[in-house]
């Protein structure tokens, strides 16, 4: 993933398209709990996930093949290369976000910012033994024609979580700032949306808690404001109502979220101008 303040400036957003979207500038305010200091090795932290009590998380594009493991201290316990006893060579081309099934862990290595990539794909990874890659699952849109570079499209996807035992897959989409919602087969292959939601906000990252049947969205606008977007029981083949919720930080690229309780979420934000990454605990009310 690029800067995303340069993507802004690159895609020279204009006004908001003039039709009615649900919860158009109608939001509330989140409160920042707790800030912990990250280290700079993971200064690009993207997906978040929770596994035996700690946090994992990986850096962005064209980082190392590596999960780190750290605790709620920031202090990072323990690096696993996927490749190191595997039999799979997998790089880092753009990886976006983690999702946990309760037996293994999957990479979105889904970022497309230009909409040119041929090689999108999830690595399911098994926690049991040492993050190792057990499987590439091959994905492409159905009804993406053309492969040249774009600035707008919605070819992009950066949200990935596991809904009901399915594999989730949120879209970013810099033309029309919904986002659109794709089940991953197990097996890969063409991915035709399910859903759309218009959300008015480019999304980065997903989070659902099975027993809240709660979908968390962590986002922004063409503004640089930040959002938690929160659809309560959600029906991912219905539309859906939502709430939304400003984050109060400034000079920050928010790139995960991870639901804590209804009114919770644990988020990270890559190093945007703050001089290094960090993990927030926010509440909203």
């Amino acid at each position: 993933m690029i800067n995303r303040l340069t993507l802004i400036l690159l895609t020279v957003f204009v006004s908001c398209k003039e039709e009615s979207i649900e919860n158009y500038k109608n939001y509330n305010e989140a409160e920042i709990l707790i800030t912990i200091e990250l280290p700079k090795e993971i200064n690009e932290t993207s997906g978040l996930e929770i596994i035996n009590n700690n946090f994992i998380t990986h850096n962005d594009s064209g980082g190392d093949p590596i999960v780190y493991e750290f605790n709620q201290n920031g202090v990072i316990i323990n690096r696993y290369n996927i490749n190191g006893n595997s039999v799979y060579n997998l790089e880092n081309v753009d990886w976006e976000d983690l999702g946990a099934d309760g037996e293994y862990l999957y990479i979105a290595d889904t970022g497309n910012n230009f909409g040119t990539r041929k090689d999108l794909k999830l690595i399911k990874v098994d926690p049991s033994n040492n993050f190792q890659a057990v499987n590439e699952i091959n994905i492409s849109y159905k009804d993406q024609e053309s492969f040249l570079p774009k600035l707008r499209h919605k070819f992009d996807a950066e949200g990935l979580t596991i809904i009901n035992d399915q594999i989730a897959l949120f879209s970013k989409d810099r033309d029309s700032l919904n986002t659109d919602i794709y089940f991953i087969p197990t097996n890969g292959g063409l991915l035709s949306p399910i859903n759309s939601f218009k959300v008015n906000a480019l999304i980065t990252g997903a989070d659902y808690d099975n027993n809240l049947g709660l979908l968390a969205l962590i986002s922004y606008d063409s503004d640089g404001n930040q959002y938690i977007i929160l659809f309560p029981d959600f029906n991912p083949k219905k539309k859906s109502s939502f709430k939304k919720f400003r984050i109060p930080i400034d000079k920050s690229q928010m790139e995960s979220i991870k639901i804590i309780n209804k009114n919770e979420f644990w988020i990270t934000s890559e190093d945007e101008g703050r001089g290094h990454p960090t993990l927030f605990k926010i509440v909203v009310r």
